[in-house]
């Protein structure tokens, strides 16, 4: 019986459906999917604005920081453990691990004047059990010698995964247009070989040559289509790399082999793609293998991103490298330098060993009446940059920060120079490409295979 009466109901509800107008029903859908978005926010907007577009380069330079921060951090709870061995007791494993329970019970307080002056904003997001800004960093032993690698089984395997991705793509990226090049270079369709002979042939005959035959008119047309494709394509990939050097220069661009070479690499292959097309093009014979050499090109230099081969093997997304690097941010602006500043020097037990204190900006230390240094923290005021927004403080595109590993050594400046520099590179990289778009595809059409009339070939049948 209740089968029968959903049926009826179901039959009921399509008629009255069939009698609506398909339009107003589509409105009504959008306006459901309004109202279920309301009370909801969705961040990955605003990673994407913060954070630059995922490549393999990027993902290992944000894991090579990340490590970095943990080996540090790990080896000062491991002294600092040791200092309080008659109170833990155990081996100092033991101790340490009794440590890491202790910091995920441990309450996280704002201070009060903070909390005072703050009221009716929602502050109860901060009052947290554990911290996460030292869990990220402390959980997941690592190993320190020429490199950072964690020590756990799944954490070393993936470790290994995108450092050897990384290797094969920049093999791929920096020799394989070059290869292309060097191979083509010799062949007669290569006009690029003897310029002046080149260009002693071009002729307003020779560009219109009544003697090809259909399919050499279509080769060359469809030469002409996809070299300016190509380019556009290049194009843009080259303006999003001058936006990406800045955004991740800013939020981890420091102190990193991965972070320095990718940019390079990058444009290296830009550059030489640019050579690849003409050279590969004028080979062709049939405008099927004008198609597929294209898709080849454009293969070449996307090899790297996130979004295509690299983040299929490495089972990550564009989505989720964005988020990641922007977590490791926004968790380093919170992480002490010196672990000492939220450590109990008179604790008693592993239960109060931990006071995290949270002010208006950062951590307040336990041993002075001041906050805590954080591994990331602006390093100059810009009151001219957060007037000009309209804001009390400027935004984080803005703000120009420090970023420390150790609590004696080198202070990066964020971004960095080797950004600025990346940059520079890609501006200029724009402004070439910009104008191959509209050279290219017109160089292409007039320096094409010669034009043999009939004369000349019967002379050369002889």
């Amino acid at each position: 019986m209740k089968l029968a009466s959903s049926l009826q109901k179901t039959s009921a509800l399509e008629k009255h459906f069939h009698t609506k107008h398909p339009l107003r029903l589509f409105y009504r859908d959008v306006l459901d999917e309004v109202d279920g978005c309301k009370g909801s926010f969705d961040l990955s907007a605003v990673w994407a604005r913060l954070a630059p577009s995922g490549n393999i380069y990027r993902l290992n330079a944000l894991q090579e920081v990340r490590l970095r921060h943990c080996a540090d951090l790990q080896a000062q709870l491991r002294e600092i453990a040791e200092e309080f061995a008659q109170t833990l007791g155990g081996t100092p494993q033991e101790r340490y691990d009794l440590l890491i329970a202790s910091l995920k019970e441990t309450k996280v307080d704002l201070d009060e004047a903070y909390e005072n002056a703050e009221k009716g904003w929602e502050l109860d997001s901060f009052k947290t059990t554990g911290f996460p800004p030292l869990e990220e960093f402390l959980v997941g032993n690592v190993h320190s010698s020429f490199f950072v690698v964690p020590t756990e089984q799944g954490a070393w395997k993936d470790w290994c995964t995108a450092k050897l991705v990384g290797c094969m793509v920049a093999v791929v990226q920096i020799l394989g247009p070059v290869m292309v090049v060097l191979s083509l270079w010799q062949d007669p369709t290569n006009y690029l070989q003897h310029p002046i002979d080149t260009l002693e042939r071009i002729s307003i005959s020779s560009v219109f040559c009544a003697e090809r035959d259909m399919g050499e008119w279509c080769t060359i047309l469809m030469g002409v289509v996809f070299s300016f494709f190509v380019v556009v394509q290049l194009l843009n990939y080259a303006t999003e790399e001058l936006e990406d050097a800045f955004k991740f220069g800013r939020l981890a661009g420091c102190s990193s082999f991965w972070a320095f070479a990718g940019g390079y690499i990058n444009a290296w292959c830009v550059m030489w793609n640019i050579l690849v097309l003409p050279v590969s093009f004028w080979k062709l014979t049939h405008a099927s293998q004008v198609v597929l050499n294209a898709m080849t090109i454009l293969f070449m230099f996307n090899l790297d991103d996130l979004t295509g081969t690299a983040g299929a093997v490495l089972g990550t997304s564009d989505t989720l490298f964005r988020r990641g690097l922007c977590w490791n941010y926004a968790l380093l602006s919170q992480c002490p330098v010196d672990l000492r500043d939220v450590v109990n020097p008179k604790a008693t037990s592993a239960a109060d060993f931990w006071q995290l204190r949270l002010t208006a900006t950062a951590l307040q230390s336990t041993r002075a009446s001041r906050n805590a240094e954080t591994r990331v923290a602006p390093f100059e005021q810009t009151p001219l940059l957060a007037s000009q927004s309209g804001h009390g403080a400027p935004s984080l595109e803005q703000m120009r920060v420090s970023m420390r590993f150790t609590k004696d050594g080198s202070v990066y400046h964020l971004p960095s120079m080797n950004s600025s520099v990346q940059a520079g590179l890609w501006q200029l990289l724009v402004w070439i490409l910009r104008l191959l778009q509209v050279l290219m595809p017109a160089f292409y059409f007039i320096v094409n295979k010669p034009c043999i009339h009939p004369g000349a070939a019967a002379i050369r049948t002889r």
